[in-house]
Protein backbone atom coordinates (compact mmCIF):
# COMPACT_ATOMS: atom_id res chain seq x y z
CA UNK A 1 0.00 0.00 0.00
CA UNK A 2 1.52 3.53 -0.70
CA UNK A 3 1.69 6.24 1.76
CA UNK A 4 -0.23 9.52 0.83
CA UNK A 5 0.55 13.05 2.34
CA UNK A 6 -0.85 13.66 5.77
CA UNK A 7 0.82 16.72 7.00
CA UNK A 8 2.38 20.35 5.59
CA UNK A 9 4.47 21.58 7.79
CA UNK A 10 5.62 24.90 7.26
CA UNK A 11 8.48 27.00 7.62
CA UNK A 12 8.11 30.89 7.30
CA UNK A 13 11.41 33.35 7.00
CA UNK A 14 13.53 30.14 8.47
CA UNK A 15 11.44 29.72 11.05
CA UNK A 16 8.74 26.52 11.58
CA UNK A 17 5.59 27.26 12.77
CA UNK A 18 2.79 24.19 13.85
CA UNK A 19 -0.28 24.32 12.04
CA UNK A 20 -3.89 23.06 12.24
CA UNK A 21 -4.89 19.93 9.90
CA UNK A 22 -6.24 21.64 6.54
CA UNK A 23 -3.25 23.34 5.00
CA UNK A 24 -3.30 23.57 1.07
CA UNK A 25 -0.65 24.64 -1.25
CA UNK A 26 -1.61 25.42 -5.10
CA UNK A 27 1.72 26.13 -6.86
CA UNK A 28 2.08 29.10 -9.44
CA UNK A 29 1.94 28.55 -13.03
CA UNK A 30 0.04 28.84 -16.21
CA UNK A 31 -4.17 28.45 -16.02
CA UNK A 32 -6.04 28.40 -18.72
CA UNK A 33 -9.28 31.06 -19.16
CA UNK A 34 -12.25 30.14 -21.23
CA UNK A 35 -12.84 32.87 -24.31
CA UNK A 36 -16.90 32.39 -25.85
CA UNK A 37 -16.83 33.06 -29.60
CA UNK A 38 -20.58 33.04 -30.97
CA UNK A 39 -20.79 29.38 -31.01
CA UNK A 40 -17.67 28.59 -29.88
CA UNK A 41 -15.17 28.56 -27.45
CA UNK A 42 -11.42 29.21 -27.82
CA UNK A 43 -9.03 29.32 -24.99
CA UNK A 44 -5.92 31.86 -23.51
CA UNK A 45 -3.15 31.71 -20.62
CA UNK A 46 -2.77 33.48 -18.13
CA UNK A 47 -0.23 33.28 -15.19
CA UNK A 48 -1.65 32.52 -11.63
CA UNK A 49 -0.25 33.64 -8.28
CA UNK A 50 0.59 30.35 -6.13
CA UNK A 51 -0.98 30.21 -3.12
CA UNK A 52 -0.92 28.35 0.40
CA UNK A 53 -2.96 28.47 3.21
CA UNK A 54 -2.35 27.45 6.77
CA UNK A 55 -3.52 28.18 9.96
CA UNK A 56 -0.95 28.70 12.74
CA UNK A 57 -1.39 28.32 16.06
CA UNK A 58 0.09 31.39 18.41
CA UNK A 59 1.87 30.56 21.30
CA UNK A 60 3.08 31.75 24.65
CA UNK A 61 5.68 33.94 23.92
CA UNK A 62 5.34 34.45 20.17
CA UNK A 63 4.30 37.23 18.21
CA UNK A 64 1.09 37.65 15.77
CA UNK A 65 3.21 40.38 13.69
CA UNK A 66 5.25 37.71 12.98
CA UNK A 67 3.16 37.70 9.77
CA UNK A 68 2.97 41.46 8.73
CA UNK A 69 2.47 41.89 5.55
CA UNK A 70 5.48 44.58 4.69
CA UNK A 71 8.03 42.35 2.92
CA UNK A 72 8.65 38.95 0.94
CA UNK A 73 10.39 36.26 2.35
CA UNK A 74 10.76 32.61 1.79
CA UNK A 75 8.22 30.08 2.60
CA UNK A 76 8.72 26.51 2.86
CA UNK A 77 6.30 23.77 2.59
CA UNK A 78 7.36 19.95 3.40
CA UNK A 79 4.95 16.96 3.56
CA UNK A 80 5.21 13.82 5.70
CA UNK A 81 5.72 11.79 2.36
CA UNK A 82 8.92 13.79 1.34
CA UNK A 83 7.94 16.34 -1.16
CA UNK A 84 8.80 19.92 -0.51
CA UNK A 85 8.58 23.49 -2.25
CA UNK A 86 10.31 26.59 -1.33
CA UNK A 87 8.62 29.76 -2.41
CA UNK A 88 11.50 32.29 -2.61
CA UNK A 89 9.19 35.70 -3.22
CA UNK A 90 6.53 34.76 -1.19
CA UNK A 91 3.87 37.25 0.83
CA UNK A 92 1.04 37.49 3.09
CA UNK A 93 -1.77 38.83 1.73
CA UNK A 94 -2.96 40.85 4.99
CA UNK A 95 -2.56 40.35 8.70
CA UNK A 96 -3.71 37.18 10.04
CA UNK A 97 -7.17 37.51 12.62
CA UNK A 98 -6.18 35.72 15.83
CA UNK A 99 -8.76 33.73 17.71
CA UNK A 100 -9.23 32.36 20.74
CA UNK A 101 -9.57 28.42 21.80
CA UNK A 102 -6.34 27.59 20.66
CA UNK A 103 -4.80 30.95 19.19
CA UNK A 104 -5.44 29.90 15.23
CA UNK A 105 -4.32 32.49 12.73
CA UNK A 106 -5.26 32.00 9.28
CA UNK A 107 -3.11 32.82 6.97
CA UNK A 108 -2.88 33.23 3.23
CA UNK A 109 0.18 33.39 1.01
CA UNK A 110 0.85 34.17 -2.59
CA UNK A 111 4.05 33.39 -4.48
CA UNK A 112 5.23 33.27 -8.00
CA UNK A 113 8.34 31.34 -7.92
CA UNK A 114 8.96 27.55 -6.85
CA UNK A 115 11.53 24.86 -6.30
CA UNK A 116 10.23 21.66 -6.12
CA UNK A 117 12.10 18.81 -4.26
CA UNK A 118 11.37 15.36 -4.19
CA UNK A 119 12.91 13.16 -1.60
CA UNK A 120 12.26 9.14 -1.26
Amino acid sequence: MAQTVGVLYIWWRGKQYECVDGSTIKLPGWKNNTQVTGSTVQRYQSFAAGEVKCTPVIKKGMSLDAFDTDQEGELQVKTTTGQSWVLPDAFILEKPTMSDMGGKAPITFNAGLYKEVISS
